[in-house]
């Protein structure tokens, strides 16, 4: 009942004229395709701006039809690239060998040159730090777990395993464990 009064008032106002119905926050997004959750995101970064009218229940958001097909305009330029499978992962032997197979698939996918060549600087940026050599770790004081899997080949998980069984040292510094390499060694040995 109380949508059939809202909408009757809405005819009834000079905004009818200018604009499509306003949408409520579920049929906002229906039409986004999305999760409300979402739409409440987008309202809270202010990329929506949503009218408030009174309910009967409290106040009502009410989304312009024009700034969700700006949104939606939005959302179908972004590039959504698929995360390598481990088996993927173990090919690749060096950053460089991942890297040329990655802009390869790059090329042949984006059609447009600035997405490709956005795509290559991104790519290249993630690979330029990704691969920490053991060595390079050595030289640390103090390693994360993360860190630390990488120098003994043992999954973060099973580190965190060995530290709660007080077989691995190891100090808590915030919320993250902090690992000495020679306590690494030591567990090796």
């Amino acid at each position: 009942m109380y949508n059939y009064h809202r909408r009757k008032h809405y005819i009834q106002s000079k905004h009818f004229i200018r604009h499509t119905m306003p949408l409520t926050k579920k049929q906002a997004a229906e039409y986004l395709n999305c999760s409300v959750r979402s739409i409440e995101a987008y309202t809270v970064k202010h990329e929506l701006n949503p009218a408030r009218s009174k309910g009967s229940r409290g106040d009502i958001n009410l989304y312009d039809e024009s700034e969700l097909d700006r949104i939606k305009a939005k959302r179908e330029q972004v590039v959504y690239v698929a995360r390598p499978t481990e088996s993927a992962l173990k090919q690749a032997v060096t950053p460089q060998t991942a890297l040329q197979n990655t802009s390869a698939a790059v090329t042949s996918f984006a059609s447009n040159d600035a997405v490709k060549s956005l795509l290559i600087d991104v790519i290249r940026e993630a690979f330029s730090g990704a691969a920490t050599a053991p060595q390079q770790l050595r030289h640390k004081t103090l390693l994360t777990v993360e860190e630390a899997a990488v120098m003994t080949s043992l999954k973060p998980r099973t580190l965190l395993r060995l530290i709660k069984e007080k077989k691995l040292k190891a100090k808590k510094i915030g919320n993250s464990w902090r690992i000495a390499p020679p306590d690494l060694d030591k567990l090796q040995k």
